[in-house]
């Protein structure tokens, strides 16, 4: 046998028909296989499969709510809006910290995207209002204590994650429902799974529970882009109003302002708002007593340190100027004899009023906080 091989082999280097090269390939040795250790090649495989997976959650284009932060973006406030679209809506509901404008005109794009958190207008019978997006087209979205859900991930924006319980629905820093409710009273949540289809958001909504709520791409008036706020303030002092004031904020003794009008005092009080001076805002609030005095100072002292910390003296300025600049031509109306009212009419033509409250020692001080919009008597 090995003979005819040899003889194979020589017979094979020797006959014309087979090219060098295909001589080469057909005398190669063929090498003796190695035994595979399959222990070893499972173990390689599955961290081969390890590492593919880790480097596409990785680098995959993710889909999760929780990285739609870029929403939370304060809107600016514009003095000139020539060129733009500004809508003055019937209510809004801003959850997140620019909440306190709610009542401003607002400027809207129609043609900019909309994400999570952001604000649109949309039409109603009653008007064009301004809601919080907590959904998008073909989303599932649940409300749960508070806590929306997207497609099963928990959204965080404009405040929105955590469940609220009876510890912290009271907590500024922490509800974020607190003040669409000015913090008086606390809606229940409607806890349900509401589906958008491909044509429809989910916005927030309160009206007997916080819920959430539908609408279609034909009511969307557009994006809220800005806020239109001036702060030209009407609420001037004279130059003997103004010296008792500098005065009353060195020792805060009331009986400077024995002989100074309710309507001067409001103004005081308003102003040092403005300038963020607490120790004497505090010190011109009423020091009578009575029941929904002592609602006003419990809420005014449960949402100082967010006033404080959330508010800046233009914020101030822009808020007083909106609500309150017609209180400088505003006129005292006395109910009793330790309540009364500083009536106005405000910029938008209607009557608002502030209320005042006499104390023992038979001063008008104060007995409202500007986080309340005046209401009419």
């Amino acid at each position: 046998m090995m003979g005819f091989k040899k003889q194979l082999r020589q017979e094979l280097q020797q006959d014309a028909p087979f090219t060098n090269d295909l001589k080469q390939r057909l005398l190669q040795t063929k090498p003796t296989p190695k035994k595979q250790n399959w222990q070893v090649l499972s173990v390689s495989v599955a961290v081969c499969c390890l590492i593919g997976m880790l480097l596409i959650a990785q680098f995959a284009p993710q889909k999760s709510v929780l990285t739609a932060s870029e929403s939370e973006t304060l809107l600016p406030l514009l003095d000139d809006v020539t060129g733009l679209e500004v809508i003055e809506p019937s209510y809004a509901r801003l959850l997140g910290e620019q909440w306190m404008l709610e009542s401003l005109p607002m400027v809207i794009d129609k043609d900019a995207p909309i994400t999570y958190g952001d604000y649109v207008a949309y039409y109603t019978p009653g008007g064009i209002i301004v809601s919080t997006v907590l959904g998008l087209a073909n989303d599932s979205v649940t409300m749960d204590e508070g806590q929306i859900t997207v497609n099963g991930t928990v959204l965080k924006v404009r405040g929105l994650g955590e469940k609220l319980t009876e510890m912290n629905k009271r907590d500024p820093f922490l509800n974020p429902y607190y003040f669409q409710e000015h913090g008086v009273t606390f809606s229940s949540f409607a806890n349900e799974t509401i589906k958008a289809a491909k044509d429809e958001l989910l916005v927030y909504q309160n009206v007997e529970q916080h819920q959430l709520l539908k609408i279609n791409e034909g009511q969307l008036a557009g994006k809220v882009t800005a806020i239109q706020a001036s702060d030209e303030l009407a609420l001037t002092l004279t130059a003997e109003e103004q010296a008792v004031f500098e005065a009353f904020k060195i020792d805060h003794d009331l009986e400077r302002l024995r002989h100074i009008s309710p309507v001067v005092i409001a103004k005081m009080y308003l102003l040092s708002e403005i300038e963020m001076d607490f120790p004497t805002y505090e010190a011109l609030f009423t020091t009578a007593q009575s029941s929904e005095i002592f609602e006003v100072k419990a809420y005014y002292e449960k949402t100082k340190a967010l006033h404080q910390q959330l508010f800046t003296p233009e914020l101030n300025r822009i808020l007083i100027a909106t609500y309150f600049n017609g209180l400088q031509e505003g006129e005292f109306e006395q109910d009793t004899d330790t309540e009364g009212w500083v009536m106005f009419t405000g910029e938008n033509g209607l009557p608002a009023g502030v209320g005042m409250a006499k104390n023992e020692q038979g001063i008008w001080q104060p007995s409202f906080v500007s986080l309340f919009i005046p209401t009419p008597k």
